[in-house]
C-alpha cells in the first residue's frame, strides 16, 4: 500500500509539472491568465510535494550540493523582493540610495492632497509583485524536482522535447505560409510560434536543441523503457524534430537566440561523436543528412534574411543601442547600490537615467545580469554567486558521472539547455517571461537531479552477452553484474 501511495504522489508531482509547460502556448506564458494559472498550478505542487513527503518520509533524500545552491539564489531573490514592498517613512524612504531624486515627487504624495504616510521600498511596487508572482512557480518546481524520479523526468523531458517541436512546426508555417497562424499578435515576417517576440521563440527552441540531438544519437530515450538501445528508426525522426527546430530557430532572424542556439548544439553533437558506439559509420550518415536537412529548410525560410541582418547596418544600430542601453543601466546600479530600485522595477526606475539619445519606452536592460544587479544591488550580485556555484557543481558532478561511460547523461543534456539560457540572457530578457524561466528553472533542476545525472553503463566483459544493463550514479558507483 505504500509502495502504491508513493508511485501515485510521484506521478502526481510530474503530471504537474507537465501542465507548467503548457504555459508556452500562451504568449510564453506573460498574461495575466497565465501568471494565474502558474500560481494555482504552484499551490498544487506544493500540495503534492507534502502529499509525497508523507508517503515516503522513511526513505527521502537530499537534493545534491548544486540543486541546494540553486533553490538558495531564488529564495534570496524572492526574500529580496518581499522585503522591497515593506512600507517605511518617507524621510527614510528618501535616505535610501538613489531614491533622493524623487524628492519632488515624494514631497507630493505626502503633501495634504494625497496624504500618504508611508512608501515601499520599491520603485515600482506593482512591478515588484509580478516579478514575485513569476518567481513563485519557479521556486516550487526547483524544490520539486529533486525528489522526481528518472523515468518521469525522462518523460517530462520528451514532453517538452515535443512542445518544442510543435513550436518550430508553427514557426516554419508563419514564414513558409505568410499569414498563417499568427494569432492575432505574432508578425509573419519572421517565425516566432506562439511567442509575441522572436528572441523568445528563439530561447525556447534553443534550450531543446542538446535534448533533441542527445535523444536522435540514442543516448537515452523519453517514453520507452530505458535499458535497451533505442531503435535507428526512432533516433532518424528524433533527428529530424531536431532538424526542424534548428531550422525555426534560424527563421526566428534572432542573432543572440542563433548564437545560443548554435553553440550548444556544437557542444552536443561534439559530445555525442566523441562517444564509442555514436561513432559508428550509421550515426555520421544520419548526422550529416540531419544537418543537410536543417540547412535546406532554413534556406528555404529564414538563412537568407538571417545573413542580411549580420550583413545590414542594422546589427550595427542593435549593437551600439544595446550598449547604451547596458551603460546607462550601469549608472542605474551605482546609484541605486548597495540596495537596488526593487524587483520587477526596471522599467520605471531605468527613466531616469536614459539619456535624450536612447529613444523609446525601455522595458528591459538586455541583459538579466545587469538588470538582477540594477533591481537588487548587493543582493542580485549574491543571487549570481550563488546560482554560479550551482552551475560549477552540476557540471563537475556531470563530468565525474560520464566521464567513463558509453552513454551521456540526461542531465548534461538539460544543463546545455539551461547554458543557452544563460547565454541569451545576456543580450535579452528570458528570464523576465513566465514560461521561459519555468522551463530553464525545469531544465536545470533536472541536470541536478541525482537519478537522472546517473548514466547507463553497457558493460561487455569478454563479450559475454548474459552482461546486463546497470544505472550508475557518481555517489554509488555500481560494478557490471552477471545473470548466473
Amino acid at each position: 500500500m505504500r509502495l502504491a501511495a508513493s508511485e501515485l504522489t510521484e506521478r502526481a508531482l510530474a503530471s504537474v509539472l507537465g501542465l507548467f509547460l503548457l504555459l508556452t502556448l500562451f504568449r510564453g506564458g506573460n498574461t495575466d491568465i497565465a501568471i494565474t494559472a502558474a500560481l494555482v498550478g504552484t499551490l498544487a505542487l506544493l500540495v503534492a510535494l507534502v502529499l509525497f513527503t508523507l508517503a515516503n518520509r522513511n526513505q527521502l533524500q537530499w537534493p545534491s550540493t548544486a540543486a541546494m545552491y540553486f533553490i538558495a539564489a531564488l529564495l534570496v531573490m524572492a526574500i529580496a523582493g518581499a522585503a522591497a514592498l515593506v512600507a517605511t517613512p518617507p524621510d527614510m524612504w528618501l535616505s535610501l540610495p538613489g531614491r533622493a531624486a524623487y524628492r519632488s515627487i515624494v514631497n507630493e504624495l505626502v503633501s495634504p492632497e494625497f496624504a500618504i504616510g508611508s512608501l515601499p521600498l520599491s520603485i515600482d511596487p506593482r512591478g515588484t509583485q509580478r516579478a514575485l508572482c513569476v518567481l513563485a512557480p519557479c521556486i516550487a518546481i526547483a524544490v520539486v524536482v529533486p525528489f522526481v524520479s528518472r523515468a518521469s523526468l525522462l518523460r517530462l523531458l520528451g514532453l517538452f522535447a515535443v512542445l518544442a517541436t510543435f513550436e518550430a512546426m508553427i514557426g516554419l508555417i508563419q514564414l513558409g505560409f505568410r499569414g498563417a497562424l499568427v494569432f492575432d499578435f505574432a508578425g509573419h515576417s519572421r517565425a516566432s510560434g506562439t511567442f509575441v517576440n522572436k528572441n523568445h521563440f528563439a530561447t525556447l527552441l534553443a534550450m531543446s536543441l542538446p535534448l533533441l540531438i542527445f535523444r536522435a544519437s540514442g543516448q537515452f530515450t523519453f517514453f520507452s523503457h530505458e535499458g535497451k538501445n533505442s531503435s535507428p528508426l526512432s533516433n532518424t525522426w528524433w533527428g529530424i524534430a531536431g532538424a526542424f527546430v534548428a531550422a525555426a530557430l534560424i527563421a526566428s532572424l534572432s542573432r543572440a537566440g542563433v548564437l545560443a542556439g548554435g553553440v550548444v548544439a556544437m557542444i552536443a553533437m561534439a559530445l555525442c561523436a566523441a562517444r564509442r558506439r555514436s561513432s559508428s559509420p550509421r550515426f555520421l550518415l544520419l548526422a550529416i543528412a540531419v544537418v543537410l536537412l536543417a540547412i535546406s529548410v532554413a534556406a528555404m525560410t529564414g538563412l537568407g534574411s538571417l545573413l542580411r541582418s549580420l550583413l545590414a547596418s542594422g546589427l550595427g544600430d542593435g549593437v551600439s543601442s544595446r550598449t547604451l542601453i547596458n551603460a546607462h543601466t550601469w549608472n542605474g546600479i551605482t546609484a541605486f547600490f548597495p540596495v537596488g530600485a526593487g524587483l520587477g522595477s526596471f522599467s520605471t526606475a531605468f527613466q531616469r537615467f536614459q539619456s535624450p539619445t536612447l529613444l523609446g519606452y525601455i522595458e528591459y536592460a538586455h541583459n538579466d545580469y545587469l538588470q538582477l544587479c540594477f533591481e537588487l544591488g548587493i543582493v542580485g550580485v549574491a543571487v549570481l554567486l550563488l546560482l554560479g556555484l550551482a552551475a560549477v557543481h552540476a557540471a563537475r558532478t556531470l563530468f565525474r558521472a560520464g566521464s567513463a561511460s558509453q552513454h551521456l547523461s540526461p542531465a548534461l543534456a538539460c544543463l546545455l539547455g539551461a547554458l543557452a539560457f544563460a547565454i541569451h540572457a545576456w543580450f535579452d530578457f528570458p528570464a523576465h517571461i513566465p514560461s521561459l524561466a519555468i522551463i530553464v528553472t525545469l531544465l536545470f533542476s533536472a541536470a541536478v537531479n541525482n537519478s537522472l545525472v546517473a548514466v547507463l553503463r553497457l558493460p561487455v566483459v569478454d563479450n559475454d552477452p548474459r552482461a546486463r544493463v546497470v544505472i550508475s550514479t557518481p555517489r554509488s558507483p555500481v560494478r557490471p553484474s552477471y545473470q548466473g
